[in-house]
């Protein structure tokens, strides 16, 4: 019986899962586009691009891969063959965010108020994203699979913190090589590091917030972000 209520969640889990995969792109597309500094996740890719000039994409990739490897240091005989798919859903979500730039052709408020409000948007817009991926529990992207993974060993940790301290070591990981090798900060700014401290502290309020749609779409069950 509970296989089959588990089932007929099917439908629900895999359209919030597309639905947030959507909207974390257009968020990530409106950070870029707020001109203030790419989101922490990025960060690395963007200045390892730079100092080989080679595609920020391709590092993306190989970035992820890394977090996947990390995800098996850390779980060992917890880690689960299905979660290499991971990188399919990461390569939707390159799909997604190259759509939504399209869509939003280059938009930008043309003062540094609208650039602010641009980029607190996306802040929410990603943080909605993050809990709708990871409450379907089909399987998250690397980097919040990593927190997962993370939080999940820290006995009393909560994912929302996690992400935070993530994001912040990736951002600074960030500034350290483009000092050494590119002669300054590049592609870092405020909004970068804003998105990094208070992309993990919206998580709990959004969570809340679309609580009634969750129960929805999942009946009673529980869940935990």
């Amino acid at each position: 019986m509970i296989n089959k209520i588990m089932q007929a969640r099917v439908p629900q889990k895999v359209g919030m899962y597309i639905l947030g995969l959507f909207i974390l792109a257009f968020g990530v597309a409106l950070s870029i586009n707020s001109r203030l500094g790419v989101s922490p996740v990025n960060s690395i890719p963007y200045v390892t691009g730079r100092i080989f000039e080679m595609d920020p994409g391709m590092w993306t990739t190989v970035m992820f891969i890394l977090f996947i490897l990390i995800q098996i240091a850390i779980l060992r005989k917890d880690f689960r063959l299905f979660d290499i798919v991971q990188i399919i859903f990461a390569t939707l979500f390159g799909y997604f965010l190259n759509f939504t730039l399209w869509m939003q052709g280059g938009f930008q408020i043309p003062t540094y108020f609208g650039q602010l409000a641009m980029l607190v948007a996306s802040i929410v817009l990603i943080a909605l994203g993050l809990v709708l991926i990871i409450s379907a529990k089909i399987v998250p992207l690397p980097p919040e699979a990593l927190c997962l993974a993370i939080t999940g060993k820290i006995k009393g940790a909560k994912f929302h913190n996690v992400k935070i301290v993530v994001d912040s070591t990736l951002v600074l990981i960030a500034i350290v090589l483009s000092l050494l090798f590119l002669g300054g900060v590049d592609g870092i700014r405020e909004g970068t590091v804003l998105s990094a401290v208070l992309i993990g502290k919206a998580i709990p309020f959004i969570r809340k917030a679309i609580s009634p749609i969750l129960r929805w779409a999942y009946g009673e069950e529980k869940v935990e972000v």
